[in-house]
């Protein structure tokens, strides 16, 4: 049986990987906050019988974000398909309350 051998990880290393799952936390964190408000939307667009969507909110947010995204000195293209995939979720979770009022 061979034994495995593991290379030293330097030290720096060792510490910013720590920081990045920090980070990793903060965002899941944050994450959960954004569903958590997003859920109270959905449940009272379903309450008003209002829909799940709104095509003109979703394209403003997705400019703000883009506009964000370059101050910050990120990849735009990145980030719409990350909130895009955000927002997709919110609205499947908008719609599950319209199916449940009827």
């Amino acid at each position: 049986m061979q034994a495995e051998v593991k290379s030293a990880v330097p030290a720096e290393l060792a510490d910013l990987r720590k920081q990045i799952d920090q980070i990793d936390a903060e965002i899941m964190g944050a994450l959960a906050k954004r569903f958590a408000v997003t859920d109270k939307v959905g449940q009272l667009k379903a309450r008003h019988r209002l829909n799940s969507v709104d095509p003109v909110r979703e394209q403003e947010k997705l400019q703000s974000l883009r506009n964000l995204a370059s101050e910050k000195g990120l990849n735009a293209d990145f980030i719409q398909s990350l909130f895009q995939h955000v927002f997709n979720e919110v609205v499947k979770n908008h719609r599950s309350y319209l199916e449940k009022q009827g």
